[in-house]
C-alpha cells in the first residue's frame, strides 16, 4: 500500500513541476516509426540552468513512469540494457539511443530536466517523442477469411491477416459494421509474426470483399471457413482414447507384476 502511494505521490509531483517549467526542455521528433529489430535515437535539448540531473521515462499505457536512465551533472553516459542515454552539459543536449527496437519499445519517452534551485530540484518535462515500432513482416502476403455461421446467413466474421505492417485498415465503412484496429499475431511456434484485423455484422449482404477491398488480395476468400469444421477439428478422437486406456493399463499391469515380484523376493530372503 506504502509503495502504490509513494508511486502517487511522484507522478503528481512530476505532473505539476511539469506544468510549471515544460516550455525549457525540448524533445525531437514529435513521433518516430521504425521497424522492429532498427536502431533509432531520440533527441532533447534544455536550456535549464545550473542542472542538477537528466533523466529518460517511458511512458507506458495503464503502467504510467518507468526510469530508464538518471544521469548527474558529472555524467555522459548510462546504459540499462538496449538503452543508452548520454547527456552533453555544455551544448545542453541528450540523447537516448535504442537498439535493435521491439514491440514492446512502443510507447512515449520523456526527457526531464532537474535543476540545483532546491533540495528537490525542479523538474522540467520535455514534450516526449512518440515512438511506435512496427512488425518487420517477412514476405506478407494479404489474404481475407470469411467464417460463416452456418444456421444463419446473415451471420458473418472477415479474418484480414498476413498484411503489411504499412497498411492501414479503413473504417469508412457502414455503421452497423464493426472492424477491429489492427494487431500483431506472434506465432512463435512459426518463429514468424503477422498483422490481423477482423471485421463483423449481422445484417444482409455483409460481404467480406467489400470491407477490406482496398487492402487485400482475395487468395483464399472463395474458401470460406465454416464454423462446423473447425468444431470438428477439435473432436475426440475415440480410437486415440482406447489406445491411451490400453496404454495405461498394460502399465498397471506391469507395476502389479514388478510390485509382486520383488514382494516374493523380499520374503524369501526374510526366511
Amino acid at each position: 500500500m506504502e509503495k502504490h502511494l509513494s508511486a502517487c505521490w511522484v507522478i503528481l509531483w512530476l505532473y505539476f513541476q511539469w506544468v510549471a517549467g515544460k516550455t525549457q526542455v525540448e524533445q525531437s521528433p514529435q513521433s518516430l516509426t521504425v521497424l522492429e529489430g532498427e536502431n533509432c535515437v531520440l533527441h532533447c535539448n534544455y536550456t535549464v540552468s545550473p542542472a542538477n540531473n537528466l533523466r529518460w521515462y517511458r511512458r507506458d499505457t495503464g503502467r504510467g513512469l518507468v526510469s530508464l536512465a538518471v544521469m548527474a551533472y558529472t555524467e555522459n553516459k548510462k546504459s540499462n540494457g538496449r538503452y543508452l542515454a548520454t547527456v552533453n552539459t555544455n551544448a545542453q543536449h541528450s540523447t537516448l539511443h535504442i537498439t535493435a527496437s521491439q514491440l514492446e519499445d512502443t510507447a512515449s519517452y520523456i526527457c526531464v530536466v532537474a535543476d540545483r534551485g532546491s533540495s528537490l530540484g525542479k523538474l522540467y518535462f520535455g514534450t516526449g517523442t512518440q515512438l511506435t515500432v512496427l512488425p518487420d513482416i517477412q514476405d506478407p502476403k494479404p489474404a481475407v477469411y470469411e467464417l460463416r455461421d452456418p444456421k444463419s446467413k446473415n451471420s458473418s466474421i472477415c479474418l484480414f491477416t498476413d498484411f503489411d505492417s504499412q497498411v492501414n485498415v479503413s473504417k469508412d465503412v457502414a455503421s452497423e459494421v464493426f472492424i477491429s484496429d489492427k494487431t500483431v499475431l506472434d506465432m512463435r511456434s512459426m518463429d514468424s509474426k503477422s498483422n490481423g484485423a477482423i471485421a463483423w455484422s449481422d445484417q444482409n449482404g455483409f460481404n467480406c470483399q467489400d470491407v477490406f477491398k482496398e487492402n487485400a488480395s482475395y487468395t483464399s476468400s472463395d474458401i470460406p471457413c465454416d464454423a462446423k469444421l473447425i468444431e470438428k477439428s477439435f473432436e475426440t478422437d475415440m480410437n486415440l482414447n482406447f489406445q491411451n486406456l490400453s496404454v495405461m493399463g498394460l502399465r498397471i499391469l506391469l507395476l502389479k507384476v514388478a510390485g509382486f515380484n520383488l514382494l516374493m523376493t523380499l520374503r524369501l530372503w526374510s526366511s
